[in-house]
Formats: structure tokens, C-alpha cells, sequence
């Protein structure tokens, strides 16, 4: 039963490193940025995602309206906890081009 766990711990662990996939973002080029989760329909696109940089880690949880070209944060953080307890922007914004937001909404709109 131990072993079972266990192994199960490793199989969970190695999918969750598996799931942060890179994604290029030009405008801000000293950070890794991952997609870490993708999700909603094809109007409304949420995306999680990863940034590591010279300040440290930080997890985005973002809605897209892909039709409007808008966008708001639903989360913020440096844990994906904190992320999942902070306020969400109370409404949408433009998205201006070449901005982080940007490039993170054209893979949320794929």
C-alpha cells in the first residue's frame, strides 16, 4: 500500500512538471513565462500561467474575451494558493499589441 502511494506521488508530481509549457513572450525577454492551464469557451479563454524572473515567481490567472480582444486578471500571485485568493479586476481591459498580455492572450485564443 505504501509503495502504491508513493508511487502514485511521483506519477502526480512528474505530471504537474510536465504540464508547464513554454511560452515565448518577446516583450519582457529577462523572464520565463509557462502555460500552466487553459480552459473556458471559445469566446472566453482563461489561462493560467507561470512567470520566473530577476523579482522572483509569479502565477497569473487571466480571462480573455477573444472576440473583444479584452482582458482581466482573475488572480494573481506567488503561489498558485495566493494566486487562487486574490480579487479579481472588476472589469475588462484593451489589450495593447506587443504587450505581456498580448502574447499570453494569442496562446489563450488558440
Amino acid at each position: 500500500m505504501k509503495f502504491q502511494l508513493v508511487l502514485l506521488t511521483l506519477i502526480i508530481s512528474a505530471s504537474a512538471v510536465a504540464a508547464e509549457i513554454p511560452l515565448n513572450v518577446p516583450s519582457d525577454p529577462k523572464a520565463l513565462f509557462f502555460v500552466l492551464e487553459k480552459g473556458g469557451s471559445e469566446s472566453e479563454r482563461t489561462i493560467v500561467t507561470k512567470r520566473v524572473g530577476s523579482s522572483g515567481t509569479g502565477y497569473s490567472k487571466r480571462l480573455y474575451n477573444c472576440a473583444d480582444n479584452t482582458v482581466k486578471y482573475l488572480g494573481t500571485g506567488d503561489s498558485l494558493e495566493a494566486m487562487n485568493k486574490s480579487n479579481p479586476d472588476p472589469k475588462m481591459g484593451s489589450i495593447s499589441e506587443g504587450s505581456i498580455a498580448y502574447y499570453v492572450g494569442f496562446e489563450a485564443c488558440k
